[in-house]
């Protein structure tokens, strides 16, 4: 007796979504705690009105938090692709053998 393959595994797509958040979450606070270090550290840093200049480890940091940042605001549309493509497969599975055309 031969088993059947399961219709759609929703495993892999769960732990990768997970597994993105954390490391999304984690890799942000890291950044952040860096940033502020680096500027602490640092006698070089001038601030003006928010604005730090001539604080290379600082701005290094910055900007590689504002690009997780940015890919935190995508994270739904990840998802929604993601859920999307799980139940385009299930459409397939079920309705694609029914034409009737032998290949």
């Amino acid at each position: 007796m031969k088993l059947q393959k399961s219709a759609v595994d929703l495993t892999d797509l769960a732990i990768g979504i997970v597994v993105l958040g954390i490391i999304v979450t984690i890799g942000a606070t890291v950044l952040v705690n860096v940033r502020d270090t680096n500027y602490e550290l640092s006698a070089t840093c001038n601030e003006t009105s928010g604005v730090y200049t001539g604080c290379p480890g600082y701005e290094v940091a910055n900007d590689a938090a504002t690009g997780l940042a940015e890919y935190g605001n995508w994270f739904n549309i990840i998802v929604i692709v993601g859920v999307a493509a799980v139940v385009l497969s299930l459409i397939f599975l079920a309705f694609g053998g029914r034409s009737g055309a032998n290949y």
